[in-house]
C-alpha cells in the first residue's frame, strides 16, 4: 500500500496537483490508492468472468454465495476463505472509506 501511495504522490506531483496541505495530500493519496485497489479488484473479477471462473472461490474453488456476489461483485473468495485471508494478511484489508458528508442523510424514525 505504501508503494501505491508513493506512486500516486509522484503522479499528483507531475501533474501539479500535490496539495500544500499535508493532511489533504495524505487523504488524497489514501483515496486514490483505494480507488486503484478497487479498480484492480473489478478488473480481476472481469478476468474471472471471461475465463469462466467467476463465482468460484480462488482458494477453495467452492461456490461464492449469491448474496455475497450481489453485495460484493468483485469478491474472489467465499466468506470463510475471505475471513481466513484477512486474519493471515491484516495489512491487505483496506481502511473503510470516510463517510460521504455531501450525501443527504435519510430522515430518522
Amino acid at each position: 500500500m505504501q508503494e501505491l501511495s508513493k506512486l500516486v504522490s509522484e503522479c499528483l506531483r507531475r501533474h501539479g496537483l500535490e496539495s500544500h496541505d499535508e493532511e489533504t495530500a495524505s487523504a488524497t493519496r489514501v483515496t486514490l490508492a483505494r480507488v486503484v485497489r478497487e479498480l484492480a479488484l473489478i478488473d480481476a473479477a472481469y478476468e474471472r468472468l471471461a475465463n469462466g471462473s467467476y463465482g468460484a472461490c480462488v482458494d477453495c474453488v467452492g461456490p461464492i454465495a449469491a448474496d455475497r456476489l450481489l453485495a460484493h461483485p468483485e469478491a474472489a473468495r467465499c466468506a470463510s476463505c475471505q475471513a481466513l485471508f484477512e486474519r493471515a494478511h491484516p495489512d491487505s484489508v483496506p481502511p473503510a472509506p470516510p463517510p460521504n458528508l455531501d450525501r443527504p442523510r435519510k430522515p430518522g424514525p
